[in-house]
């Protein structure tokens, strides 16, 4: 019998109950990758960066909700 047949007999086989996916996940999850010190602070630049990117919107948007809730914009 080949591996459907037994499938659709109900017999599994015991290959069929070993969870790889998550042995693979966990692997990648844990491999360390050292970076030199360098390239951590130019990340760390770049972090910082984004997060006054995503500051200055935020404060341009509660500008603006600001305005609309007051009436202060043009219909």
């Amino acid at each position: 019998m080949n591996e459907k047949e037994l499938f659709e007999a109900g017999c599994f086989l015991p290959s069929w109950t070993e969870d790889t996916e998550s042995e693979i996940q966990v692997l990648q999850v844990h491999t360390r990758k050292n970076k030199d010190l360098q390239t951590l602070l130019t990340e760390l630049c770049e972090i910082k960066e984004r997060l006054q990117d995503i500051q200055q919107r935020q404060w341009d948007l509660a500008k603006l909700v600001h305005y609309h809730k007051n009436n202060f914009a043009k219909d």
